[in-house]
């Protein structure tokens, strides 16, 4: 996502970096084994920040949560 676009998902989600950089990789169409491992985390750790991106977003599904920040970054 752009620069301008992760800004705004970050202010209006209050995601940590971290949360931030996992649900662009996600929205990219990354799977999220494949993104733990570019973003040097364990897999475990990765799911747990998934569940705290989904809560923050209020989404229950990773299609919801891809189809929200493309929505939101495509928007700018």
């Amino acid at each position: 996502a752009p620069p301008a676009a992760r800004d705004t998902l970050r202010a209006l989600y209050r995601l940590t970096q971290r949360e931030l950089d996992l649900a662009c990789r996600l929205a990219a169409g990354e799977p999220l084994n494949e993104a733990a491992i570019a973003l040097g985390i364990a897999h475990q750790t990765a799911r747990s920040h998934l569940k705290a991106v989904f809560a923050k977003m209020g989404v229950a599904r990773q299609a919801d949560l891809v189809r929200l920040v493309l929505r939101l970054t495509s928007a700018g």
